[in-house]
């Protein structure tokens, strides 16, 4: 009898281990996927890259190389060419779709290739900055206290990157651009991540209104860049 207690306490206790181990690993993987998202910032280096023609050239190729790179690597996971166990950090439900950094990673390159500066870096910083507080906050508290947050947050994104306008432009500006990275962000959808939403919602949403104001106004709200190409190397030339 007493070996029949042990037996049971023994399987308890590595049930408790292994339990921990588990959360442990879940603990890891979540701070894996917030520091991942704050280091898309880095990708705003993109604007410093020297503006002639064959870095140019290079600074289309290379991202779009970059990212179908990563979807035929999705594919094969999906497929289940290559094992689920070998992607650090991603989902559960994600086992069997895309995952979410390949939304995020082709909403940059969007933003990246098609967007004006003025624009893609607010965007791309909501992305990297705003998402994981908001995600924070959303567990620690709740729901409308996390979007409220990520409201106020992204609004200030989009009014420090857009200050050389005009008050009243950089203002509609914030507005919007907040509206619609919270909305992105509140929508879940299984085949469309709200990595991908977060950024590209807003940046069509101030495409729009920037493109509506010059056409019935005349009025360019567009300030001056940001961030300005280096000199290249003139051994480079």
């Amino acid at each position: 009898m007493n070996e029949f207690a042990n037996k049971i306490s023994d399987f308890k206790n590595k049930f408790v281990e292994t339990q921990k181990r588990i959360n442990e690993i879940r603990f890891d993987a979540h701070w894996y996927r917030r520091v991942f998202h704050t280091f898309g910032a880095s990708f705003i280096w993109y604007y410093t890259l020297p503006n002639v023609d064959w870095v140019n050239l290079l600074k289309m190729i290379i991202p779009i190389v970059i990212v179908f790179a990563l979807l035929v690597i999705e594919i094969l996971r999906i497929k289940g060419k290559i094992g689920f166990n070998h992607f650090f950090g991603l989902r559960m439900y994600e086992k069997n779709r895309i995952g979410s950094y390949l939304f995020f990673g082709i909403g940059i390159l969007i933003l990246l290739l098609f967007f004006p500066q003025q624009i893609a870096i607010p965007c791309i910083l909501c992305a990297c900055i705003a998402d994981p507080i908001i995600g924070e906050i959303r567990i620690k508290f709740n729901e409308k206290t996390a979007y409220l947050t990520g409201f106020i947050l992204c609004m200030s994104i989009f009014a420090l990157t857009w200050y050389k306008t005009s008050l009243i432009f950089t203002s509609l500006i914030s507005l919007i651009g907040g509206a619609g990275a919270v909305i992105g962000e509140m929508k879940k959808f299984w085949w469309l991540d709200d990595d991908l939403m977060i950024q590209i919602l807003p940046a069509i949403m101030i495409a729009a209104t920037v493109a509506s104001i010059q056409f019935f106004f005349n009025i360019n709200i567009l300030p001056e860049q940001l961030i300005y190409p280096s000199e290249i190397p003139k051994w480079m030339m």
